[in-house]
């Protein structure tokens, strides 16, 4: 579903590159924004698409992928609520490097590249939280590289568990809450590997008290383990 947004109570405090924009900055933004909202699987975008929207996650989830002809993921990252995406491309690229589809049912704002280029150009404080941002995400490239640098199977799920929990969790009283929603069979992708393998060292962890599940989500109770296993 489409719509234009349009409306000057269009809400982007949650979003952090917009803190230190001005009222009037804000309120142009506000101004080219679009909503949509897409179903859980629904692809946002393909590698190759001309590069033609920026988009703002307010609800859900949404993964971005690149792999090769032999289905081996060669690029993987999660969005979760509150940020932007694409990052890598702006101001330098004209098509999409990875695709994107929506990991969860998702309510999302979209605006045009290049009047989201235009409004940041010249702003210090948006450009800065890129370059931090851009950052992050090449420190998540090389952790997610060091997970299916074994050819040991069993071992890459263990690591691709530690990926997920060093780079997208939330510590609780029950220990650290992976807060994307990761099936078996998403991990599986991850690991590069089968479900029913996924499924065995998962088991063993459980056992162990390693690690538990809450509906989709990964919770590990005991982090010293992942933090042993990637040095």
């Amino acid at each position: 579903m489409f719509a234009n947004a349009n409306i000057s109570d269009v809400d982007l405090s949650s979003f952090e590159i917009f803190s230190s924009m001005s009222e009037e900055d804000l309120s142009e933004v506000k101004r080219l924004l679009f909503r949509r909202t897409y179903k859980k699987n629904q692809v946002l975008f393909t590698e190759g698409d001309p590069r033609e929207r920026i988009f703002l996650l307010k609800e859900g989830y949404v993964k971005l992928e690149k792999t090769n002809i032999d289905a081996t993921m060669l690029y993987i990252n999660y969005i979760k609520p509150n940020d932007i995406f694409p990052y890598v491309g702006l101001f330098t690229e004209t098509f999409y490097r990875y695709s994107a589809y929506a990991l969860t049912d998702i309510d999302i704002y979209y605006i045009p590249t290049g009047h989201f280029e235009s409004l940041i150009r010249d702003k210090n404080d948006q450009l800065y939280f890129i370059l931090k941002r851009l950052d992050l995400l090449t420190k998540r490239h090389q952790d997610r590289l060091q997970t299916v640098s074994t050819s040991f199977a069993t071992d890459r799920v263990e690591q691709s568990i530690g990926y997920l929990v060093k780079n997208f969790s939330i510590e609780t009283e029950e220990g650290y809450y992976v807060d994307i929603p990761v099936t078996m069979m998403e991990l599986a992708k991850v690991a590069g590997t089968t479900r029913e393998t996924v499924s065995h060292v998962y088991r063993d962890l459980k056992q162990d008290d390693i690690i538990s599940m809450d509906g989709k989500h990964i919770i590990v109770h005991d982090m010293d383990y992942f933090i042993n296993k990637s040095t």
